[in-house]
């Protein structure tokens, strides 16, 4: 699994849980019941640390994790629904930004913060969004680099021609094609186990296996896209209402199971 699937196993992971905040041993536990070795569960969790994604608070000999910045607002996300979109109003807030090569770690976590925030690539060095997410990127970027500019502003656009730059920018053709196929997946799954496994390690890893890419490629979609840059055929509500049947179906048993390691008993 690649680094970035696992990052995107940690908010998921708080999902199941229903929590925000996870007492680390119990972290590493369930991050090794989905595959990864306790090295490298601690090793995701230093990184991510690093990366500003999570936050520790000491406790005793260990320490309790809780999710910050742009995860802990995609959690939130997921957990309370997602908001809904403005209309269109003429304008992309856009960053604008030129970093040289020299200073290529701040240009990755700027594009990594960018990816957080959703914003999307609407030419190289240009990212817009529907909102003016510029305190996400200023809190996860802290000051400007020492080389290069960053520039927040706005680009207006007619309604037909943002529909086009949206298409382009979020790669709406690519997700609403892996949305219906996410939907058809999870309708498969119900069908086929009309009965759900029981509370185990492995019955969270194949819920993970299930339900993680497509979760993962709703929070691709920019927050609060207005539906009149959105294809006719937009398929995201139909994989949200599959997502909500096959959470039902396969839930309870693998939430009984991850409150069990969160109170010790599944160590």
């Amino acid at each position: 699994m690649s680094r970035g699937a696992n990052v995107a196993l940690v908010p998921f992971l708080y999902g199941v849980a229903g929590r925000e905040e996870l007492p680390g041993v119990a972290l590493v536990k369930l991050l090794t019941d989905v595959g990864l070795t306790p090295a490298g569960a601690r090793s995701l969790i230093a990184r991510m640390r690093k990366d500003g994604l999570i936050a520790a608070t000491p406790r005793g000999r260990g320490a309790d994790y809780r999710l910050v910045g742009a995860f802990l607002e995609s959690f939130r996300q997921v957990r309370h629904g997602r908001p809904e979109p403005p209309p269109w109003d003429g304008f992309f807030h856009a960053v604008f930004y030129t970093v040289p090569e020299a200073r290529r770690a701040y240009r990755d976590r700027l594009r990594r913060a960018a990816a957080l925030a959703r914003y999307g690539l609407m030419q190289p060095g240009v990212l817009i969004s529907p909102a003016d997410r510029r305190d996400h990127l200023t809190a996860e970027l802290g000051g400007p680099p020492e080389e290069g500019t960053v520039y927040f502003g706005r680009i207006a656009l007619s309604t037909a021609d943002a529909a086009q730059v949206a298409y382009r920018a979020w790669e709406l053709e690519e997700l609403g094609r892996r949305y219906r196929e996410h939907a058809e997946r999870l309708r498969a799954a119900v069908r086929e186990h009309p009965v759900p496994p029981g509370p185990s390690g492995p019955s969270l890893a194949a819920y993970v296996k299930l339900f993680g890419g497509s979760l993962v490629d709703t929070l691709r979609t920019p927050p609060a896209l207005p539906p009149e840059l959105l294809p006719a055929d937009w398929s995201l509500p139909a994989l949200l209402a599959e997502v909500g049947r096959t959470y039902a179906h396969f839930g309870p048993p693998v939430t009984a199971y991850v409150e069990q390691v969160i109170a010790g008993d599944g160590l």
